[in-house]
């Protein structure tokens, strides 16, 4: 019943936010930015000193970094088997959009897609670096065994997900559109799927239990948002291992995107990008797969952008 409280409540702020802007009552989109990112970088520094101050957890960070990059591995493993089975029943439904997408024949590099992968790089390393920063810092500070920096986090992590709302209704978000087609619901539920059901082997491998192994691939490649739900559940630990996890994933999509879209599931290029096919890996996905990729990739970011938020805590409770 709690799990469930706390599923309705992040749900609510997420709703909250969007409501303000169709009423008009909101900063600028760029006030947001601003806010979102201010928000976030405070959790990931507690994140960090929550595991730096636990001796428990800061002598587990081998392990912690071990399973991160199998929780990766596997979620993008079970992704693309899952892909390929939609594509299976895609066609024997027989249903026209199954067919492969067009591509262009001579893919180059876009302009400007280079630039961001460069700047997303650097996002990237420097929410890492905070992190680690917050790490440090719990490592030699004293032990803060008094201070409640769950309470403060919850409401903090409540304040980001109004604002990532928000910033999501004033984007002008619209997948009526790519509805249309067949593969915008087929691509993100066999990404869920693929990856939920992979992270069921984490639990022999790492003598996890079902429900955080579930959890721990659930965040699709949104590590900045995954983590933190993680460790504001109690588990500091896995909640950094969920970071780096996602971190990994991100990092894997961007890899092997040119060579998904050349097989006959080009759509696992989408997959792959999980949460991130909505901007991280979009520019790449469409420069590789084709144009027509787009509202699909779109709306398979998004889909599994606003499922992380519900799916993470769900799972972790059971």
């Amino acid at each position: 019943m709690e799990g469930l409280f706390q599923i309705l409540v992040l749900v609510g702020f997420l709703v909250a936010g969007a409501l303000l802007v169709k009423i008009r009552f909101v900063p600028a989109p760029r006030v947001t930015d601003i806010l979102i990112k201010a928000s976030l970088w405070g959790l990931l520094f507690v994140m960090g000193f929550r595991t730096g101050n636990d001796p428990a957890v800061a002598s587990r960070i081998g392990q912690i970094g071990l399973l991160a990059g199998a929780t990766a591995l596997l979620s993008v493993l079970g992704t693309l088997a899952a892909v390929i089975c939609g594509y299976a029943v895609l066609n024997v439904l027989r249903v026209s959009g199954a067919r492969p997408v067009s591509r262009p024949e001579n893919p180059r590099e876009p302009v400007g897609v280079e630039k961001r992968s460069r700047r997303q790089l650097k996002s990237s390393l420097v929410l890492l670096a905070v992190v680690a920063v917050g790490g440090l810092t719990g490592a030699f500070a004293p032990r803060l065994s008094g201070v409640n920096l769950v309470g403060v986090t919850g409401w903090v992590l409540n304040a980001l997900l109004f604002f990532i709302g928000m910033q999501f209704a004033q984007a002008g978000i619209s997948l009526k559109a790519a509805f249309l087609r067949p593969e915008t619901l087929m691509v993100p539920l066999a990404t869920a799927i693929g990856s939920i059901a992979a992270g069921l082997l984490l639990v022999p491998l790492f003598k996890l239990a079902a429900g955080p192994a579930m959890a721990l691939s659930a965040g699709f490649g949104w590590y900045s948002l995954a983590g933190v739900l993680i460790s504001n559940l109690g588990d500091p630990a896995l909640g950094s291992a969920a970071f780096l996890a996602n971190l990994f994933r991100e990092s894997l999509a961007l890899l092997t995107i040119p060579f998904l879209a050349r097989t006959r599931w080009p759509y696992m290029a989408i997959g792959v990008g999980g949460a991130t096919s909505m901007d991280v890996t979009l520019p790449l996905i469409e420069q590789c797969v084709g144009p027509e990729c787009v509202p699909v990739s779109f709306a398979n970011g998004a889909l599994l952008s606003l499922s992380v938020p519900i799916l993470v805590p769900f799972l972790y409770s059971l």
